[in-house]
C-alpha cells in the first residue's frame, strides 16, 4: 500500500502558487484486514485537475513526473525518448516554472522506479509509460496552422 505512494504523487501532484507539492487528485483507499493484519487494499482515485496537463498558470508547474523523468532517465533513454532540457516544452514552460529541482526530482525519479518494481512493472511496462509521458511533451509544441 505504502509502495504505491511515490506512483500516486508523482503523477497526481503538482507545484501550485499556494503549495510545491499539491495533490490534484482525490483518492480513497480501502484497506482489508485479516485477524488485526492489513490483507490488502483497493485504491480508487479521481483526477480533479484534468487540464493541469495541457496548462498551468503562472507560477505554477505541470505534474510531478515529467520533471522527475527529464531529471532522472539516464541519458541514452533520454535521447532515446527524443527529450530535450524542460525549457523546451510548452507544457512545462507556460506556467513559467520548469526548473528542474537536480537531487529532489532525481531522488523521487529513483523512488518511483523502486515502487514501479516493487509493484512488479516490468522494464517493458515501465518503458511504455516513459514513451507516453514523453510523446504528451512533444505533442504539447505541435502547432497547428490553418491553410487554404
Amino acid at each position: 500500500i505504502l509502495e504505491a505512494a511515490p506512483l500516486l504523487e508523482s503523477f497526481g501532484n503538482a507545484k501550485t502558487v499556494r503549495n510545491d507539492n499539491s495533490s490534484r487528485f482525490g483518492k480513497y483507499i480501502e484497506v482489508y484486514l485479516e485477524d488485526g493484519v492489513v490483507s490488502g487494499a483497493i485504491t480508487s482515485q479521481y483526477l480533479l485537475e484534468k487540464s493541469r496537463i495541457v496548462f498551468q498558470a503562472k507560477d505554477e508547474r505541470n505534474y510531478h513526473i515529467f520533471y522527475e523523468m527529464l531529471a532522472g532517465l539516464p541519458s541514452q533513454q533520454k535521447q532515446g525518448f527524443y527529450l530535450q532540457d524542460a525549457e523546451t516544452y510548452y507544457y512545462l514552460n507556460q506556467g513559467g516554472d520548469c526548473l528542474i529541482r537536480g537531487k529532489s526530482d532525481a531522488d523521487d525519479f529513483r523512488h518511483l522506479l523502486s515502487a514501479m518494481e516493487i509493484l512488479h512493472f516490468t522494464p517493458e511496462d515501465q518503458s511504455a509509460i516513459f514513451r507516453v509521458l514523453s510523446s504528451i511533451l512533444h505533442l504539447g509544441n505541435v502547432y497547428f496552422q490553418r491553410h487554404e
